[in-house]
C-alpha cells in the first residue's frame, strides 16, 4: 500500500503531529488553504467514512470540537471554521484515507482562499511556509493540551 496517512501513522513519513490517539492523528495540512488547516486522520487505513470503526465515528465530533477550541485559542478561525469531509474522489479527496478537515477563516479571505486552493500544490515558498507550520503546530499542541 502506498498511503501517505498510513505512512504517517507508522512513523515513517515526518509530519506536524498535534495530537494522537487510539483512532485518529491531529496534524496540520502541509499544503494549507489556510493557516493553522488542520487535519483528523484515521489511524487505520478506511477509505472513506463509512470504513471508519464505529468506535472511531463515535470519537470523532468530540475531537473535531476539541480542536476547533484550541484553534480559536490560538487566534485561529474566530469568525468561522470550514468542517470537511471529501468522501471520494468526485468529492476532491485526493488520499484515500479518510480525514477531516478544520480550515480556519476570516471574514473577507474567499479571494486569497480561492488563489491558495488553485496554488497550493506548487513549490512556491515552500522553506517560508514550513517555518510558519512549525511555529503553528507548537501553538497548537500546547493549545490542544489545555483543551483535554
Amino acid at each position: 500500500m502506498n498511503c501517505p496517512f498510513c505512512a504517517i501513522a507508522a512513523g515513517q513519513l515526518p509530519a506536524h503531529l498535534l495530537h494522537e490517539d487510539e483512532h485518529f492523528l491531529v496534524i496540520l495540512d502541509i499544503y494549507p488553504i489556510r493557516p493553522a488547516h488542520v487535519l483528523l486522520v484515521s489511524r487505520e487505513h478506511a477509505p472513506h467514512l463509512s470504513d471508519l470503526p464505529l468506535p472511531a465515528r463515535e470519537r470523532l465530533v468530540a475531537l473535531a470540537e476539541r480542536v476547533q477550541r484550541a484553534l480559536r485559542a490560538c487566534g485561529h478561525g474566530r469568525d468561522g471554521i470550514n468542517i470537511m469531509i471529501n468522501d471520494g474522489p468526485a468529492s476532491n479527496q485526493h488520499v484515500p484515507h479518510f480525514h477531516l478537515h478544520l480550515v480556519p477563516r476570516r471574514l473577507g479571505d474567499l479571494p486569497w482562499l480561492l488563489w491558495r486552493m488553485l496554488t497550493r500544490f506548487l513549490p512556491l515558498g515552500r522553506k517560508t511556509l514550513q517555518r510558519r507550520l512549525e511555529g503553528e503546530a507548537d501553538a497548537l499542541r500546547q493549545a490542544l493540551q489545555r483543551e483535554a
